[in-house]
């Protein structure tokens, strides 16, 4: 019997639930009627939780094919008049920039909501990049909730907004607000209206400059007047602090203040309950545009402001300019001081120096010392790709290829789990950009004049996503590189997403499979292959022949993911095999380990230094390759049509 989702709780019920789902509660609460992503963490589970009610509910869902598909995709039925979301990590708004900063122009008709999650630590994103830039670009208003309960209710009072101004609206998450769990009070669920009707008004619509230019003052007063409705936002609060304890606004005197954003909130709190530190304290939750009235009636009485918000300067740099116009004589402190770290997350520790910096009191250490040890417990780790993972045995094939070549050689990497390849010792990929950037800058780097072969990497997702430009871009132009097209069939590292190779999509319709070989083939590359990632001995030979050919050639490295093999032997009740080592053959020259890296491996030296495969492994059988002195056997392997596509038409 399948579960009920937490987020289908009764309106009054007090749940628990986590940021994202507090998120994707709040487009229940809202009627929301159309819903797009495409997988990023940490965002990816408020679509996921979304497609598992969307079909009960009556909306639509979908993982996109980009994150710009995404955008366009929820601003159509936006114009039509139903509301409509798009989630997103913070580095998908890049992609949807272009058609943003033009809709804000447009304007929408249904309510328009794009929920970014930030990831200021970068624990799963190449920068540390701040989306209230792109609010201020395109004059989009910016909400950030501090806790579950704001996440739901801002969500939902998002769409509102964004319908009072016929303005998107961006609502601002963080990995600290995703990840957690909160108690969550839910409200009523709303039912969704799809019933969208265009009403064509080319004036507003076609975005030609004679039609654009009236639009941009209209953009301009909507967001001045978005300022006057951010003065009485009920989430923007003021208290103030004084030996520990909390007072309502006016009730004691205080000279200096402070104003945190979002989940830096309760860090400022909890060190001014500790040090007894006396400030009037703002807790903001409109961080673009600045509620400017509310701020200069909160700083005019005092001496200093101190900024307390995550990521870049953007409410202290808005807030010095506010300060400036208003001339209000106030210092205002932050990152530009070096108070508050211009990188990385917050917590109370690093709020706290802030504090001792400005007024010598330390925060107590009691309530951080047991997570400092306990960090210090905890065996520190190196990345690595799953046991049993066909990328792993991709990359050996390559770096096996690269050395018989004998002629150096560069893989320029892409966006993926296969990321994880970077380390040691498979260090698979020299480089690893944006999605969809290794087939492009491999191409740059042949047309540099290099003397070595120039390969590139990229999984069938982001191939989808970002790569078939960069290959049609490639042939067009006869770059002599050779790109490998990693196809497990999925989105992995964000947690399995389906993706145009899956054959379904989120709301469960089979799709057919995308193929390949016919997408690379209709690109224009004559030189196409699709080999079993576990069949080294031909991937290796064939990634030998395609460097001595000229122009663009495609290598399809396919096999289903580990995960996906081992989860559907689970079902099937069927026993995952494990290889075994014998000891009579084992010399104990590491030659595994130093090639492939095998999370399932270790070692020991009882009763001889000897390889240990332990639980972990699935049978893959890319350790039998690779021992020299066939020391380890797989018996009973596992079927790779236990993976999701069982696609054997296309394979040599």
């Amino acid at each position: 019997m399948k579960k009920k989702s937490k987020i289908l709780g009764a309106a009054g019920e007090k749940v628990l639930l986590t940021g994202n789902e507090a998120v994707a509660r709040g487009c229940l609460e809202a009627g929301m009627a159309v819903g797009t992503a495409y997988p990023g963490t940490p965002a990816s589970t408020i679509m996921e939780k979304l497609g598992e009610v969307a079909n009960e509910l009556g909306f639509w869902a979908e993982f996109s094919v980009n994150e710009a598909v995404a955008f366009e995709v929820a601003a159509g039925a936006a114009l039509a008049g139903v509301r409509s979301l798009m989630s997103t990590k913070m580095l998908g708004v890049n992609l949807i920039a272009d058609a943003l900063t033009v809709i804000s122009v447009t304007g929408v008709r249904g309510g328009l909501v794009i929920v970014t999650a930030d990831d200021p630590q970068q624990f799963s994103s190449q920068n540390a990049e701040d989306t209230r830039f792109f609010g201020m670009l395109a004059k989009v208003p910016v909400l950030e909730p501090g806790d579950g309960q704001e996440a739901k209710d801002m969500t939902r009072y998002a769409f509102d907004l964004s319908e009072e101004l016929e303005l998107p609206v961006f609502v601002r998450i963080t990995p600290r607000i995703c990840h957690s769990s909160f108690d969550v009070e839910l409200g009523e669920i709303r039912k969704p209206k799809r019933d969208g009707k265009f009403v064509k008004d080319p004036k507003r619509f076609v975005m030609i400059s004679t039609y654009s230019r009236p639009r941009q003052a209209i953009l301009n007063e909507k967001i001045e007047r978005v300022k006057g409705i951010f003065n009485t936002n009920r989430w923007n609060n003021i208290v103030d602090f004084q030996n520990g304890e909390i007072h309502p606004p006016g009730k004691v005197f205080n000279t200096f203040g402070v104003i945190a954003s979002g989940l830096t909130y309760p860090y400022v709190e909890e060190v001014l309950e500790a040090t007894g530190i006396s400030a009037r304290v703002m807790k903001l939750a409109t961080t673009y545009p600045l509620p400017e009235d509310f701020i200069s009636d909160f700083m005019r009485d005092l001496d200093q402001v101190l900024i307390v918000e995550e990521n870049d300067g953007v409410t202290e740099l808005q807030t010095r300019a506010l300060a400036q116009r208003r001339r209000l004589n106030v210092r205002i402190m932050g990152k530009d001081d070096g108070l508050i770290p211009r990188s990385g997350e917050l917590n109370p520790d690093l709020v706290g120096d802030a504090f001792e910096k400005l007024f010598g009191k330390k925060f107590r250490d009691d309530l951080t010392e047991p997570y400092l040890e306990a960090e210090d417990m905890v065996s520190k780790r190196v990345p690595s790709l799953c046991a049993g993972c066909p990328h792993r045995a991709s990359y050996y094939a390559i770096k096996e290829a690269l050395k018989k070549k004998g002629l150096g050689g560069t893989v320029m990497g892409d966006r993926g789990c296969y990321n994880q390849g970077a380390y040691e010792p498979l260090e698979g990929i020299d480089t690893c950009i944006c999605m969809g950037a290794s087939i492009a800058m491999a191409s740059g780097l042949a047309h540099s004049g290099t003397d070595e072969p120039v390969l590139s990497v990229i999984g069938d997702g982001t191939f989808y996503h970002a790569g078939i430009p960069s290959l049609l871009n490639a042939v067009h132009n006869r770059a002599n590189i050779v790109s490998l097209i990693f196809d497990n069939s999925i989105t992995a590292m964000t947690g399995h997403q389906v993706n145009p190779g899956s054959g379904v999509n989120l709301m469960g319709q089979h799709t057919g499979y995308a193929n390949l070989r016919k997408i690379v083939e209709a690109c224009g590359v004559e030189n196409v292959r699709v080999i079993n990632a576990f069949d080294i001995r031909k991937l290796v030979d064939a990634v030998m022949e395609e460097m001595d050919n000229e122009g663009p050639s495609v290598i399809i490295s396919r096999a289903p993911c580990a995960l996906v093999v081992e989860r559907n032997m689970r079902r099937r009740k069927l026993k995952t095999p494990v290889a075994v080592v014998d000891l009579d053959k084992c010399v104990g020259c590491k030659v595994c380990m130093k090639k492939i890296g095998c999370p399932a491996f270790s070692w020991s030296n009882d009763p001889k230094p000897h390889l240990v495969i332990d639980a972990h492994c699935n049978g893959c059988g890319l350790c039998v390759e690779t021992c020299p002195f066939g020391a380890i056997s797989v018996p009973g392997k596992p079927d790779s049509s236990l993976g999701i596509t069982v696609r054997k038409e296309v394979e040599e």
